[in-house]
């Protein structure tokens, strides 16, 4: 056994890593997260994915197959404007040239999985242009690539966000290097970098990172005219003023290679979309109630430590199947930071070099999880009310990719003072830091002793949580056991982190050891959740289409074009794209972006597919419907196909639409949007003989179409 002062001394300099394990350390966790997958020739599931994701990408695939960038896609609601309307998602973005390589469903996997490994190599690039070591930005790369809040949106088929979280240190160490050095090169990759994330087409997600980016730039700009002391205190400014100036133009110079994208669908969401129902036009009020609306809560601030505090609603582990107690609708993701990455954040929120940038990774993170928790906090109503463009967004949770940026931050460099710092001659749990942990611990305590002895449960819906619904008390029921066992599991990491802390820091263990054992504390930390969000399916099997399919694939190709009503379950299309999968126009379906008079036409309210109108004839024959597609039997009539389908028995019957487009004889004006409804769906309404517009035509045209 090597004496403590061998060890001192190999501990005095920073460990050497080669220059290939980063790289090889980022595939191997790839492989072991997305193995599954890769490996197969399966679907990577994600619950958007099966609902419109691929749908939309499959569309958009044959499409470009064909030779042709798809200008309206006529499969869901009647037709959407592709770009506009955002109805493929990225679909100007690099990856979309994978399409060309492989069929549309595979593409959809490998999209997230090279994500992923990017943001691995993006965290590691980020930590060196701050002046951290190889070793401490190997681990840190490891730790973002396995971060839950951007790995377990797989589940929920959220491609987007997950994008962005990759890309968003890019974006930072883009800024620092334009902060740094001002060039046409650096200006360059920071253009490149803004552009790739405003292509991601996750226009909420990149809002925030760019508005954190810029307060990155401005920190920085101030840290340089604060080093100018007396009379270079002007050199400073002019120095800051610079930089800032390259920062900006950079920015605008890749907007605006992103403007084909960005512009058409800023104006597109702000005037045509559904989204003017619930923000421009909607009362303050209901405005502000949709906003709100799946915010942070204070369950999912504690779960950020313990992760089975809060459950999920559909992830394939046992604490997370039916156990998601909280006050959203539902939960399909997960936004823990990991007990080893909070350890050492805080850790190295109380190191000396480089103070600034520590408190302002620290402050970015409390702002957003301050912003997370919605209207729990007056912060994110000062957002609201002083941000131009926030009152556009929902959904302040979204936020919660800057927490997890921020402390994944932190913790690198942490792990960076435990890799550089020389071991000190003082007792480590005498430090400042020390304590700090040893309190964490103690919070971790007390925690298990009041979970485990029922305490915290009542604690919390006497106060925090009151007025629990019974499907609530439920899931909080079967999450129960789990929730112990997680604040064991917690105290256990932490205990093994602080142990690690305490060992390196004075002299016990050999620096490389120590950060062996990082290492792989946050890869089972991390990896113990995201594995829970990661599945693969048989696409084959999903894909196939049922009998009632099949005849209506069929009769598109010997009619003239016409659309389906889908009204399964009893008359509610539940957002179903079932055939519009099989390559047929439906009238129903769902869309994040449909069209605002679309909607109104057919009486549609929030997410659902069915609306008032959605069965009405003049409606039906309006919109060019041939085949109707029921639950149930309608006396005096004979289907034309039946089959057994995901929601039971179903019937296709003919029905009498109008032709995509046909001649009216009379054109009737009509500006008020409210009126014009009600004359579609009075009974001396024809639409085979009636058209009518918002005004009425130039001069005596007579006829419209």
């Amino acid at each position: 056994m090597p004496k403590r002062s061998d060890v001192t001394a190999r501990a005095g300099d920073e460990p050497r890593v080669p220059a290939w394990l980063p790289a090889g350390l980022f595939l191997f966790a790839t492989v072991v997260l997305y193995g599954e997958f890769i490996f197969s020739d399966g679907m990577l599931f994600g619950q958007d994915s099966l609902g419109l994701g691929y749908m939309a990408r499959a569309f958009f695939a044959e499409r470009l197959a064909a030779g042709d960038l798809p200008l309206w896609s006529p499969r869901l609601l009647g037709g959407t404007p592709f770009f506009e309307a955002l109805s493929a998602g990225d679909s100007i973005y690099p990856t979309s040239l994978l399409y060309y390589l492989s069929d549309a469903y595979r593409v959809l996997g490998w999209k997230l999985v090279l994500h992923v490994l990017a943001g691995g190599f993006f965290m590691y690039g980020w930590a060196r242009s701050l002046g951290l070591g190889r070793p401490a930005a190997t681990v840190g790369g490891l730790a973002w690539l396995m971060a839950p809040v951007m790995v377990t949106l797989t589940l929920g088929g959220n491609d987007g966000k997950m994008m962005v979280a990759s890309l968003t240190p890019l974006v930072f160490w883009a800024t620092d290097a334009v902060m740094r050095r001002p060039g046409g090169r650096t200006a360059a990759g920071l253009a490149g970098a803004v552009a790739l994330t405003t292509l991601t087409t996750q226009f909420q997600t990149a809002y925030f990172l760019f508005g954190s980016v810029g307060a990155y730039a401005a920190f920085r700009a101030f840290l340089i005219w604060r080093a100018g002391g007396g009379a270079e205190r002007k050199h400073g400014l002019s120095r800051g003023t610079l930089v800032m100036g390259a920062f900006l133009g950079s920015s605008l110079l890749g907007a605006g290679l992103a403007a084909v994208q960005l512009v058409p669908a800023a104006r597109y969401v702000s005037e045509y979309s559904r989204r003017v129902a619930t923000t421009v036009d909607a009362t303050p009020e209901a405005a502000i109630a949709y906003a709100t609306s799946w915010s942070f809560h204070p369950e999912e601030v504690l779960a950020l430590a313990v992760p089975e505090f809060v459950g999920n609603t559909a992830a394939d582990a046992p604490w997370a199947q039916g156990t998601y107690w909280g006050r959203n609708a539902i939960k399909l993701n997960h936004e823990y930071l990991g007990i080893t990455v909070l350890m050492l954040a805080l850790f190295a929120l109380l190191g000396h070099r480089r103070r600034p940038l520590r408190w302002f990774m620290g402050g970015l993170g409390v702002v957003w999880l301050l912003f997370a928790l919605g209207a729990h906090t007056p912060l994110w109503r000062i957002f609201y009310e002083v941000v131009p463009g926030m009152s556009l967004f929902r959904v302040p949770a979204i936020a919660a990719f800057l927490v997890s940026f921020a402390a994944v931050t932190l913790f690198t460099v942490g792990v960076d003072d435990l890799a550089r710092e020389p071991p000190s001659e003082r007792k480590f749990f005498r430090s400042r830091r020390g304590r700090a942990l040893l309190g964490f611990l103690g919070l971790l305590l007390l925690g298990l002793v009041l979970q485990a002895s029922g305490a915290l449960a009542d604690i919390w819906t006497s106060t925090l949580f009151t007025g629990m619904s019974d499907l609530q008390q439920a899931a909080l029921a079967r999450a129960t056991p789990h929730i112990t066992r997680g604040f064991g599991i917690a105290l256990l990491l932490a205990g093994l982190t602080a142990a690690t802390a305490w060992a390196v820091s004075e002299g016990k263990i050999p620096r490389t050891v120590a950060l062996a054992a990082l290492a792989l504390l946050v890869a089972v930390d991390l990896g113990r959740i995201d594995r829970a969000f990661i599945r693969t399916l048989d696409f084959y099997e999903w894909v196939a289409p049922n009998p009632n399919a099949r005849f209506l694939q069929q009769r598109s190709g010997e009619e003239p074009p016409f659309r389906v009503a889908d009204l399964r379950r009893d008359f509610q299309n539940d957002q179903s794209v079932d055939f519009a999968l099989q390559g047929l126009d439906i009238i129903g379906g769902h869309h994040p972006n449909d069209l605002a008079r679309y909607r109104m036409l057919l009486g549609l309210q929030g997410s659902q597919g069915r609306g008032a109108n959605t069965t009405h004839p003049n409606v039906l024959r309006m919109m060019n419907v041939r085949y109707v597609v029921l639950s149930a039997t309608p006396q005096g009539q004979q289907p034309v196909s039946t089959a057994q389908g995901p929601y039971g028995p179903e019937w296709v019957y003919r029905y009498g639409g109008l032709d995509r487009a046909w001649v009216a004889d009379e054109v009737t004006g009509v500006e008020d949007d409210a009126a014009a409804l009600a004359r579609i769906l009075s009974s001396e309404f024809d639409p085979a003989r009636e058209v009518i517009l918002h005004a009425p035509l130039p001069g005596d045209a007579g006829v419209g179409a």
